[in-house]
């Protein structure tokens, strides 16, 4: 998909790390979230048993991925901290089977790296890595993961009853349906939508012993709909630099909030944020 190229020339660099004080903490970043960006496309029911969406997944080159990721890290460690340093890494994660299920422990491969590293000058280490969700909620669908979009091509108001023409046939924008953010910097209630996707789960570690000190999970998502309220217009290759936009802010949005969440103390916690707000 265009957009997906659009991605590398949207993304700014990485922010520098900021002059810290001698003795200031040392936070290392790792993202494993890896390249893989999938693509769903709802289509209409043909049976109980089937997924009603068709699904493609992309590898997204340039480590764009997990660059965003770091992003959105590193600007919530430096609010959490201000005077810190941070360490940035990355890498392509590997684990058996389609979808990474919830565990209490990171992926083999994750934890193998890191104990090849030379960790004494870490103060603190944060892994982000793609989160799950296999229930249908904020109208997205059953078994999501990682990062991806989800293109919802069925209405979402009213069909249409006693025999009259429904809101989506009609070109007809009802209170009734999802809230999406346009183009043009408006929501309006949506027909159909588009929506970046980022699940993403974020362990805060000791370094040196590599004990989980905090963990928390982001379900972070936005509705995107042409002005008319419609996904046709976002699809149709005029709004592909919004589009590109949307994905990198959910992406960071989402990482910046898995770790404002954890607050870098002790606990598991699910965060279902529903919709991220659009930027100011």
């Amino acid at each position: 998909m265009k957009c997906l190229r659009l991605l590398i020339a949207v993304l700014g660099s990485l922010a520098a790390p900021v002059h810290a004080a001698p003795h200031s903490n040392v936070y290392a970043l790792l993202s494993a979230v890896g390249s893989r960006f999938e693509v769903i496309h709802t289509r209409q029911q043909t049976g109980s048993h089937l997924e009603a969406a068709d699904r493609a997944a992309y590898r997204v080159e340039g480590n764009v991925l997990n660059r965003l990721v770091l992003q959105g890290l590193d600007r919530a460690v430096a609010r959490l901290d201000p005077g810190s340093r941070r360490v940035y890494l990355s890498m392509e994660p590997n684990w058996s089977g389609r979808y990474r299920k919830l565990s209490d422990k990171l992926p083999a491969s994750v934890l193998d790296e890191l104990r090849k590293m030379d960790r004494s000058g870490w103060d603190r280490l944060l892994v982000a890595v793609p989160a799950q969700r296999v229930e249908d909620k904020d109208g997205l669908g059953r078994r999501l993961q990682g990062m991806g979009l989800y293109v919802q091509t069925q209405c979402q108001s009213d069909t249409g009853w006693g025999g009259r023409i429904g809101s989506c046939e009609n070109s007809f924008r009802p209170a009734s349906g999802p809230e999406a953010h346009t183009p043009k910097g408006e929501t309006t209630a949506a027909n159909t939508f588009i929506a970046p996707y980022t699940f993403i789960e974020v362990w805060v570690m000791d370094p040196r012993t590599l004990e989980v000190i905090d963990r928390t999970i982001q379900h972070g998502h936005r509705k995107l709909s042409d002005d008319s309220g419609n996904v046709k217009g976002i699809l149709s290759g005029f709004h592909d630099e919004f589009l590109a936009t949307q994905i990198v802010e959910v992406v960071q949005h989402a990482a910046r909030e898995a770790v404002e969440d954890a607050g870098l103390r002790g606990k598991v916690q699910v965060q279902d944020r529903g919709p991220v707000p659009a930027a100011r």
